[in-house]
């Protein structure tokens, strides 16, 4: 909608501005087209302002595609640790059944020997405690007996020792690598607990890239869709800058074409008349000015049967000049069936249009599109087409000429006579 309101609005400036007469002020069009260049400034600042915003958008998206690369190294690093922790957690625990097993068998070993241990307690206990060792001693038959009984009792006093002694090696080595194992699980777990939790916070982070890098690729877009129509904007205005600038140096032209035909009119009127020739009219200082000389033979409205839409004037004298009423455009110069020679010219006159027209002329000194001066001579008074005597029919339209003269008004009041 608002590019065909700038398109309409480029048209009708064109249609407004290079009709002639019907042209606005020269003032009036300037100032038209120093708007449209302050405007298309405007529109040409957002273009540039459009383009580094996409440029600086563009630059934030290469900066976060390379931070996500960045982040998709670090995950693949991770995840490849993670894995890695997890291995070595299935190593332990498989370590750990190992070592489970061996408990057991020490276990099992450790309970032979407190039975072991629990008996020589018991027969001891029967016997006394080293009464034992000493009725051996003394139970030997001769002294080769009594060398190998004390031989006996010192390898089952060491062998007692001995047993004790494992029992608690074995007891120390269970609890030992039963503490290191867990002391090792638990680092791994941690570990793994501390991977677990930076993978979800990297995942996170790369979620919130892709918003990022989504919302990035929006605002380019929506930039890039303001961007077209700022320049489909300016190429409008660059049109409507152009039509009222052509406007421009029509009016220029217009104006220039109007001054010569002022100072053809006002050297004619220094000239006077030629031999033969009737007086030109006086120049009024009005808007309007008496088109021929003679006298009203006809008044505008009923006359008889008909309406007659204009106001006749009548002069017996030789060729007897028209004048243009006011400054204007010929629209139209030629030979019609009823009028006769006939001129019309259209006016401009404080913003309306007015067109006025000279009928049954002699002669036609003005041709279509001329540019007349009020005052400059149009042609000679005469009776062609359907007259029935010399005289000037001359009408006066508040607007364009229509078949139907319905935008006729009576001159009488508005011209002078």
């Amino acid at each position: 909608m608002k590019k065909l309101f700038i398109l309409m609005a480029a048209l009708l400036c064109l249609g407004a501005y290079s009709g002639g007469a019907q042209a606005a002020s020269l003032t009036d069009m300037q100032e038209k087209q120093n708007q449209l260049n302050a405007k298309r400034e405007t529109v040409q600042s957002g273009v540039l302002a459009a383009d580094k915003k996409i440029e600086s958008l563009q630059s934030q998206q290469k900066t976060v595609i390379q931070q996500l690369e960045a982040l998709e190294l670090k995950m693949r690093e991770t995840v490849e640790k993670v894995a890695e922790k997890e291995k070595q957690i299935q190593d332990k625990n498989l370590r750990i059944s190992e070592l489970n097993n061996e408990i057991a068998q020490l276990q099992e070993q450790i309970a032979k020997r407190e039975e072991l241990l629990k008996q020589r307690a018991r027969a001891m206990q029967e016997n006394g405690a080293n009464v034992d060792y000493l009725e051996v001693l003394l139970g030997a038959e001769n002294f080769g007996d009594f060398l190998e009984r004390v031989s006996a009792v010192s390898t089952l006093m060491q062998a007692d020792r001995d047993i004790i002694h494992e029992q608690e090696t074995d007891k120390s080595k269970l609890e030992t690598a039963e503490e290191q194992v867990k002391k090792e699980l638990g680092s791994l777990q941690s570990m793994l607990t501390e991977l677990k939790s930076l993978q979800e916070e990297q995942v996170e982070q790369k979620a919130g890239k892709d918003r990022l890098m989504k919302e990035l690729q929006e605002q380019e877009h929506e930039t890039s869709l303001h961007k077209m129509d700022l320049k489909e904007e300016e190429e409008l205005l660059a049109a409507q800058s152009a039509a009222v600038q052509k406007a421009i140096d029509l009016e220029k032209s217009r104006l220039a074409e109007l001054e010569a035909a002022r100072k053809r009119a006002a050297e004619e009127e220094m000239k006077g008349f030629s031999a033969g020739s009737a007086p030109r009219p006086i120049i009024s200082r009005g808007t309007f000015t008496t088109p021929a000389n003679g006298i009203l033979s006809s008044n505008f409205g009923q006359r008889g049967s008909e309406r007659h839409m204009g106001v006749d004037i009548a002069n017996a004298g030789a060729n007897v000049p028209v004048v243009a009423a006011a400054d204007g455009v010929v629209s139209r110069s030629y030979l019609s069936s009823s009028y006769g020679n006939v001129i019309f010219i259209t006016h401009s006159i404080d913003g309306k249009i007015y067109t006025t027209v000279y009928a049954h002329l002699k002669e036609r000194l003005a041709g279509t599109g001329q540019v007349v001066a009020k005052g400059q001579q149009l042609g000679i008074m005469g009776n062609t087409g359907q007259s029935t005597g010399q005289h000037l029919h001359f009408e006066l339209h508040n607007g364009q000429w229509n078949a139907g003269k319905t935008n006729a008004v009576n001159p009488i009041g508005i011209v002078p006579f």
